[in-house]
């Protein structure tokens, strides 16, 4: 798609304009997957409620928080591709984006009991 949409004007940054935010944007992904790690080791707190949160809710919001970082990874490609950057490095941030969408995952941890609104389950 990212040929249909042609950026506007001739190229209007330096090449190390495009490699400063293509180096961000790799350390924005990976910033993602380390910060999904801490998250997930982090001693869980209570919150305002007074509730713990459960693992499956911790799990939840760290690759929330890691799907986040990784779309922000496509969107300096595109960043790029609309400044008049080169296409193949447009292109690989947004393949990279993609790649760190599916980087670890993990397992949903299993709990004995949870809590929803509609009452405990388990």
């Amino acid at each position: 798609m990212m040929h249909i949409i042609k950026p506007q004007g001739g190229s209007s940054a330096e090449p190390i304009v495009y490699e400063l935010i293509a180096a961000l944007a790799v350390a924005d992904g990976f910033i993602g997957i380390v910060l999904k790690r801490i998250l997930m080791r982090a001693k869980p707190r209570a919150l305002p409620n007074g509730k713990m949160p459960t693992a499956a809710g911790r799990w939840f919001t760290a690759n929330l928080i890691r799907l986040a970082f990784s779309l922000s990874t496509c969107m300096f490609g595109l960043v790029l591709h609309f400044i008049g950057a080169p296409e193949r490095q447009a292109q690989a941030l947004v393949v990279l984006g993609i790649l760190f969408m599916f980087v670890s995952p993990g397992k949903l941890p299993a709990e004995t009991t949870e809590s929803t609104p509609f009452g405990t389950v388990g």
